[in-house]
């Protein structure tokens, strides 16, 4: 088997089927989709015993974290390369085999490749889309994740060297931080098209936190990169690039609750002073726009 798709959920019966859709309607079909249950207390379990459909392998485990049932799910998985898609996610019909032609074309076999998205309103409208060619550079991920969990296809035996962090103080930068390990070992080959799918709906996790939670998150997560990376502890540069890209995450995300602009401005602030070149940056506009 070739894929294997890990889609862990948690009480999202309402639209995990219209995720499910997008994946049987693949024009590859060399793969199998491995639902894991992440103690729903909704109908989610009825919903996915529906499709009555062979490919839908269904395992149901106590609520505990995303990490946990990723990990979880990618040890049951069959096929050679994992890809954690979140239930709110969409895949276009050719994204899998896209992604099987790109792997045949290379020279030498990719272990861990990544494939561009769009993200639409609630609307369907537009939003932002991104996708590269060539060779993800390492140190692109030290300002941000611009990858996103959904878009990874990864080697599974590559994965089980890794695991997702189950730390619950990395929750919300748990992908982040596993591709910061993954990538100062290894190339990120990039298939240039933009074949994942996201809605910027109001249920995405990062909006459920509040202005504190995700400071206290934001805290951990550095701290744990500044102890964890050599690259980026031991270099100027690299940590004031990581710095600019912790804090003016934060201050976009709370500004986007609208509840705690002063502190949203206080994280801006750091982000300037540890590296002015924020300032040019699209995310410190974003803020802008938020906060005023």
């Amino acid at each position: 088997m070739f894929f294997s798709i890990v889609i862990p959920t948690h009480n999202r019966a309402a639209i995990i089927q219209e995720t499910l859709y997008t994946v049987l309607s693949q024009s590859f079909n060399d793969y199998e989709i491995i639902v894991v249950d992440d103690g729903s207390t909704d109908n989610t379990g009825e919903v996915i015993k529906q499709f009555k459909n062979s490919k839908i392998k269904y395992f149901y485990k106590e609520n505990e974290e995303r990490s946990i049932a990723r990990n979880f799910g990618a040890d049951k998985a069959a096929g050679d390369y994992l890809i954690f898609l979140d239930s709110d996610d969409k895949m276009k019909e050719d994204h899998l085999l896209s992604i099987y032609e790109f792997v045949q074309k290379q020279k030498s076999i990719p272990k861990f490749i990544f494939a561009g998205y769009i993200i639409l309103n609630p609307d369907k409208s537009p939003l932002y889309e991104y996708g590269v060619g060539g060779f993800f550079p390492a140190t692109k991920l030290f300002y941000g994740n611009f990858l996103g969990c959904s878009s990874i296809i990864v080697e599974k035996d590559l994965f089980k060297k890794y695991y997702f962090n189950i730390h619950k103080g990395l929750i919300l930068f748990e992908d982040w931080e596993l591709w910061l390990r993954i990538i100062a070992e290894n190339k990120l080959y990039c298939f240039p098209g933009k074949s994942i799918v996201m809605i910027n709906h109001g249920g995405r996790s990062v909006l459920n936190y509040g202005a504190m939670q995700i400071n206290d998150k934001i805290l951990h997560f550095k701290n744990h990169i500044l102890k964890t990376s050599r690259v980026i502890k031991n270099s100027f540069f690299h940590r004031s690039t990581f710095l600019m890209g912790i804090y003016s995450y934060a201050a976009l995300h709370i500004a986007m609750t609208k509840k705690n602009p002063m502190i949203a401005f206080k994280y801006l602030c750091l982000s300037l002073i540890n590296n002015p070149m924020i300032l040019f940056k699209r995310r410190f506009f974003g803020v802008i726009k938020h906060l005023f």
